[in-house]
């Protein structure tokens, strides 16, 4: 049978209200005291029962993780953010669990879900502009934080990276090779990372003069397919583009497919530049110039905001935006003359 509570405090010769406190760090146990008890515990081999000490003192070192694009998995970047917030976790002594789901229906029915398994927080994932929940989640208390998706609330934030610098120093960098006519492959306009890359490609324009032509951007949907449809199409429609500036490094691995496919040569006709920077950049040929996103900080960011809120219920939570960078590789060159 396992070792309790009980036994310690017998072998001891505490009260197993001491032993407990003593065990749990509290610091009305004198250290003499404490240290006796922790000796007899290792002794015996005891562990502390994590759901029982919740239960006593009402406090839980559990956070989950919702990700609701299971095709995100197919993305180095979850799997960068998750090894983040592993990370972070388990610095503070938390666990990390991970829960796949297509969606989530109400805010409260989500706390509600999150309480009955020991949640003390959660990070929200791939949750879309138009889910009606987002604007009751600040309204729920509970700690709660979202991955670009714009909340603000007293227990509640979200973390992103800065989409409309990124995409305004992809624009920067294809301008200054020369290229006037940029075609840009959009994400679904329900991400609001679509939403912000799109506001920086066109900021980017208009910051070289360059007018913004909407019949030049194509909207898909992160996926390496929608990438190559998409190049096909506007460069069917429009030959004289020069450059794809593309929403995630997956779609312009469709378009580097699709250009290939169509005899284009890489970056001598048809310059590309991608968004992310995951370990596909270095594989396709040629390597993908690309705006780079740190997952792994992003990550760990996400999970120390979320935790410092469940250890102080007083803490104002802070959005973070940290820095996209430009990464220059071989897909991406002068225009042609």
């Amino acid at each position: 049978m396992p070792v309790t509570l009980r036994d310690v405090a017998r072998e001891s010769g505490y009260s197993v209200t001491t032993v407990s406190r003593a065990l749990n760090g509290h610091s009305d146990v004198n250290e003499k005291t404490k240290r006796k008890i922790e000796a007899v515990a290792k002794r015996l081999n005891y562990f502390p029962n994590r759901i029982a000490q919740q239960l006593v003192t009402q406090k839980t070192n559990v956070i989950g993780l919702y990700s609701l694009d299971r095709d995100t998995f197919l993305n180095q970047f979850i799997t960068l953010m998750i090894s983040g917030m592993m990370d972070e976790s388990t610095k503070d002594d938390f666990n990390l669990l991970l829960f796949a789901a297509q969606h989530l229906d109400t805010a409260e029915k989500l706390v509600t879900e999150c309480k009955q398994r020991g949640l003390g927080g959660a990070i929200i994932s791939g949750l879309r502009l138009n889910e009606p929940l987002i604007a009751d989640l600040p309204e729920t208390n509970f700690p709660i934080i979202l991955i670009d998706v714009p909340l603000t609330g007293p227990r509640a934030t979200y973390v992103s990276v800065d989409n409309v610098a990124g995409s305004i120093q992809a624009v920067n960098h294809l301008v200054g090779l020369g290229h006037q006519t940029i075609g840009f492959i959009n994400g679904h306009s329900e991400a609001w990372v679509s939403r912000q890359r799109l506001l920086g490609y066109q900021k980017g324009l208009l910051r070289h003069g360059l007018e913004y032509n909407p019949a030049y951007v194509y909207e898909g949907d992160f996926s390496k397919e929608s990438g190559r449809c998409g190049a096909k199409i506007l460069l069917e429609r429009y030959p004289e583009i020069t450059a794809f500036f593309t929403a995630s490094d997956l779609m312009a691995a469709g378009v580097l497919e699709e250009l290939q496919a169509l005899g284009v040569k890489i970056p001598e006709q048809i310059s590309v530049v991608g968004f992310d920077d995951q370990d596909l950049c270095i594989h396709v040929s040629p390597n993908l110039t690309t705006i780079r996103q740190d997952m792994y900080k992003f990550g760990r960011l996400a999970a120390k905001e979320l935790i410092t809120m469940i250890k102080d219920e007083t803490y104002s939570p802070k959005h973070i935006d940290l820095q996209a960078t430009l990464v220059k590789r071989a897909s991406s060159g002068p225009a042609p003359q």
